[in-house]
């Protein structure tokens, strides 16, 4: 029995030595370990502080813009004329906007606005960058098609289109008649002038241009213009062609135009505008809507790219626009 005994002692301190021996290898392996070893992170003494900088990691893995604010880049200032893009929430109550022109903004740009007639014929004054998943390229335009070039290329480019157009995804017509605070009593200004014709830069293809200053008073002096929402304001009657009497009633009173298809020649169309001019009852018709309605003139061009923003705010869906040739020059 003793014998047995002994046997049993020696191997159980065999097994603790063993035992030891390994705890003692670990120990000195999570020591070297811990000195030596550069792991990413310390279950000793917390998380390591990173070496690169918040603002970097989010450069580098978060190309959109803040979620609380849209941002929309101007790409092609219109026809080269600067504007201040810091009126959303003054003038239209659009807020959570960063309207700007500064390129740098482009990667986190939510939208691009681009303006047609500033396109280079070949293209090379897009952007060159990489367009972002979530980032919209936006068409700009307000010229009629008969006056508006087609340029190849940009037929499948844009996502959306910003035009007069009531059909376009953000709508920014020349113009719109609202119902005014109470009853007015409007009184058109004196005129010296009979008929005024403007046309395309303030009527330079007549060789007498007329400066931004003085476009209102001009069309105000006279008692007939052929254009539409400006000459309403200022108290003048527009005299009108292209779409049909019942186009034009969509948008403004029946009784506040003039339409050439009214007349059978231009003879009778210019008798009309001779008979107005000496009866004073007759032409003061035209401007009873005033006593109701007012004219609500968009501003050019920051109301344009504010809308595109509240836009770009309420739709965040993904959208292309695939057809613009066919859209707005019918092939």
């Amino acid at each position: 029995m003793l014998k047995g005994h002994n046997m049993a002692s020696t191997t159980f301190y065999r097994i603790l030595q063993f035992l030891l021996l390994g705890t003692f290898i670990l120990g000195c392996f999570v020591t070297l370990f811990l000195m030596y070893g550069k792991p990413f992170i310390s279950w000793l003494s917390g998380p390591v502080k990173s070496t690169v900088s918040t603002d970097r990691v989010k450069n580098l893995f978060s190309t959109k813009s803040d979620k609380n604010v849209t941002t929309v880049l101007i790409w092609l200032w219109p026809f080269g004329k600067t504007y201040d893009p810091s009126l959303c929430s003054s003038l239209f109550n659009i807020d959570g906007c960063f309207i700007t022109a500064d390129r740098k903004h482009y990667i986190k740009s939510d939208g691009v606005v681009i303006h047609h007639r500033d396109i280079s014929p070949d293209l090379s004054n897009l952007p060159p960058f990489k367009q972002p998943s979530f980032q919209k390229w936006i068409w700009m335009n307000f010229e009629s098609p008969s006056h508006l070039s087609q340029l190849p290329g940009i037929e499948n480019l844009f996502n959306l289109t910003l035009n007069y157009r009531q059909d376009a995804d953000i709508e920014v017509p020349y113009g719109s008649i609202v119902a005014a605070e109470g009853e007015e009593d409007f009184v058109p200004p004196s005129k010296n002038k009979l008929i005024c014709w403007i046309i395309h830069a303030y009527g330079q293809a007549f060789g007498k241009y007329t400066s931004d200053q003085d476009y209102f008073p001009t069309i105000a002096s006279y008692d007939i213009t052929e254009k539409l929402y400006n000459p309403l304001s200022v108290g003048t009657v527009p005299v009108v062609l292209g779409p049909s009497r019942k186009n034009y009633e969509n948008f403004i009173s029946r009784d506040s135009f003039i339409h050439v298809d009214d007349f059978s020649s231009p003879k009778e169309l210019a008798d009309y505008l001779l008979l107005l001019d000496k009866n004073e009852e007759m032409y003061l018709r035209y401007f009873e809507w005033r006593q109701h309605f007012k004219v609500k003139k968009a501003y050019f061009w920051a109301e344009h790219t504010c809308l595109a923003c509240d836009y770009l705010r309420r739709h965040k869906e993904y959208k292309a626009f695939n057809s613009l040739d066919k859209w707005y020059w019918g092939g």
